[in-house]
């Protein structure tokens, strides 16, 4: 592959530490093989357990408001209009049989024994209350338990020193905003990173000398300052040079399948590719991406758009699936999606559906999530409460429907490892559904 000179220059500074957050501790990090956070704070890192209870996120986020709460586990009820193009079917979810759309009863089943379906209310019913709703209306705190972080932000923050990432911010793959203490993120795009890590003569084999370079750095500190613990950590890493070569090596292959669709460039699939490749090498504790699932349909006459994203929108779930399993990550990175709102359950004069406030829907999957439908929509197109011991949907008491947003978040926020008493401290209001657990 021949680089331009501006993508040549583009790529060195990179490298050399820049480029949207994301510094030369990277190529370090893949050169030795070690957690980024190692070669930044070596004395305060080296020596501590490698292994982390708590999860990294991948999250699925839409200003667009998609209609992924119609066609859904706990949405067939009487006198709702679901998609006519989608054949509902009867599958196991969990320990219990539930009626959706096809293509979620055709997921895997090892993906489908940990997916979840929680309903909730967003009380929002306007675009521009995106921001808004991604801190449940002021309901998620910052580290003090003040003001008002995006969820995904707060999760970050939680998460990323005991993960040891490059970067303490989540990292946006997608157009939706994030911030981070009212601070916009620079959104990032799959080929853009695929860009940086092109291949060109002896990139690779310039690893290994680097490699060896900044271990002996590492050796000079620690041989001053190190504990014994720390020196033996130090040389457990070391011993697999070939290892180490090999995660760097890998990189390049990883992102190699962008695009996926040169019809679609940095789309849902490239989207989760490079997602699941950045989780693996630790850069972020929180990647957000979108996967569209009918998008804004006021004027979806016949609803095959939503037919059509429904279908791709879980075919994106299931290759983020297969590409978590081939990289075994199964076990150490947790999904979820969440919309600024949903769509009402029956359709407008138009054909299509509008905002609604009453009701939305996030799907998840993770090793500590129980499969199941939690909560659910009522004749009237409205979240119910939930039982919050056995999930199920009640009609009164429990928690309710104007808590459930809150309630969804601290059981995702739990399910990624984190304490109940800190996530009560950062997520105010609800609580956290029992059952939504697997610990």
């Amino acid at each position: 592959m021949k680089l331009s000179k501006t993508h040549t220059f583009r790529r060195r500074q990179f490298l050399k530490g820049g480029a949207a957050g994301l510094s030369g501790l990277l190529l370090r990090s893949l050169a030795i093989g070690m957690p980024p956070a190692l070669l930044f704070r070596p004395l305060h890192s080296f020596g501590q357990d490698v292994t982390t209870p708590l999860q990294t996120l991948i999250l699925s986020t839409s200003s667009a408001g998609d209609p992924i709460n119609v066609n859904c586990p706990g949405s067939y009820v009487n006198g709702l209009e679901n998609n006519p193009h989608l054949n509902p079917v009867d599958f196991m979810l969990g320990n219990r049989m539930t009626r959706a759309a096809e293509p979620w009863s055709q997921l895997p089943n090892t993906l489908k024994n940990r997916l979840a379906f929680v309903h909730y209310q967003t009380n929002s019913a306007a675009h521009i209350e995106y921001k808004s709703t991604m801190s449940f209306h002021g309901s998620v705190k910052n580290s003090e338990g003040n003001g008002s972080e995006m969820f995904a932000t707060a999760v970050a923050d939680m998460a990323h020193a005991q993960l040891g990432t490059l970067q303490a911010e989540p990292l946006p793959l997608c157009k939706e905003i994030l911030t981070v203490k009212g601070q916009p993120l620079q959104n990032l795009k799959p080929t853009e990173i695929k860009s940086l890590f092109a291949g060109s003569e002896g990139t690779f084999a310039h690893f290994q000398s680097l490699r060896d370079q900044v271990l002996d750095d590492l050796y000079v500190s620690l041989r001053v300052n190190g504990t014994r613990s720390q020196k033996n950590f130090l040389d457990q890493y070391a011993i697999s040079r070939v290892q180490a070569r090999s995660l760097g090596e890998n990189l390049g292959e990883l992102l190699e399948a962008l695009p996926a669709d040169e019809d679609n460039q940095n789309g849902p699939i490239d989207q989760v590719i490079a997602a699941v490749a950045l989780a693996r090498l630790g850069i972020a504790p929180v990647i957000t991406i979108n996967i569209p699932f009918g998008r804004d349909n006021h004027q979806d006459t016949t609803l095959e758009v939503e037919s059509l994203e429904t279908q791709s929108g879980v075919a994106a779930i299931a290759r983020l699936w297969q590409e978590l399993e081939q990289a075994n990550l199964t076990d150490s990175v947790t999904f979820a999606t969440m919309n600024v709102f949903g769509r009402t359950l029956t359709r407008n004069g138009s054909g299509g559906r509008n905002h609604n406030r009453k009701h939305a829907v996030m799907v998840a999957f993770g090793p500590r999530i129980n499969a199941g439908v939690y909560g659910g929509a009522l004749e009237n197109g409205h979240c119910s409460g939930i039982d919050p011991v056995t999930g199920f949907a009640v009609p009164s008491g429990g928690i309710l429907p104007e808590d459930t947003m809150s309630a969804m978040g601290k059981s995702l926020a739990v399910a990624l490892g984190h304490n109940r008493t800190t996530v009560d401290t950062r997520i105010r209001g609800g609580q956290v559904i029992g059952s939504f657990l697997n610990t």
